[in-house]
């Protein structure tokens, strides 16, 4: 495998300068030091793609997925303040859906500090969730119910709260941080080291 060569044009100045200023979503450096007018906290969790869920049907598989959740809080203007991933155990997807939630509740708590009275908008692609947070759905699983519980104890924290459900492609880099979560690192790591032992390291310029 030949490792990819950039042109010099590709890494000149002017170009650089172009693709830096066309990326839409800057990150705060120190979100503390500006007042933060709104949190919008996408959560997501789940036990993988399809894809991922046939190749851990092949018993040669190197990396067999697991479960896991992601949160990303972005303030109003769109910065992405704060993210966060998190492995989980064996559990369903609606369950996992859950630890997303708690999960950016925890780090929405850890960025607003006492500083709760701002309006978080809490944003899943999970209609079971949402519609059970807002009281429009009953919990009638049991494994379920405790979960509920805790996010709404933790919900109460919180002086302006709101929770919506919007479809996955909406909320692509939550869902792409708990696919990663998903991933074991150990079994990950020593299948990247067993390709790459025999590639020549480093990055060759022109």
């Amino acid at each position: 495998m030949s490792l990819w060569k950039p042109t010099k044009s590709l890494v000149s100045g002017s170009l650089l300068h172009k693709l830096v200023e066309s990326i839409d979503m800057p990150i705060a450096k120190d979100p503390t030091t500006k007042p933060i007018e709104k949190i919008w906290a996408f959560c997501d969790g789940g036990l993988g793609t399809v894809g991922a869920a046939e190749s851990n049907r092949r018993p040669n598989a190197e990396v067999v997925l697991g479960v896991g959740c992601g949160a990303l809080l972005r303030g109003q203007d769109g910065r992405v303040l704060d993210w966060a991933w998190r492995s989980l155990p064996k559990m369903t997807n609606n369950e996992a859906e859950y630890a997303g939630l708690l999960l950016g509740m925890e780090l929405t708590k850890r960025l607003l500090h006492r500083r709760l009275r701002v309006p978080v908008l809490f944003v899943l692609d999970s209609e079971i969730v949402v519609g059970q947070m807002r009281g429009c759905f009953a919990v009638n699983s049991k494994k379920l119910k405790r979960w509920h519980q805790i996010a709404c104890r933790q919900a109460e924290t919180f002086d302006n709260i709101c929770f919506c459900a919007v479809p996955r492609a909406w909320n692509p880099l939550a869902d792409a941080l708990a696919r990663q979560a998903g991933v074991p690192w150990e079994p990950l790591r020593a299948a990247i080291e067993r390709r790459t032992a025999q590639q020549p390291l480093g990055v060759h310029s022109q």
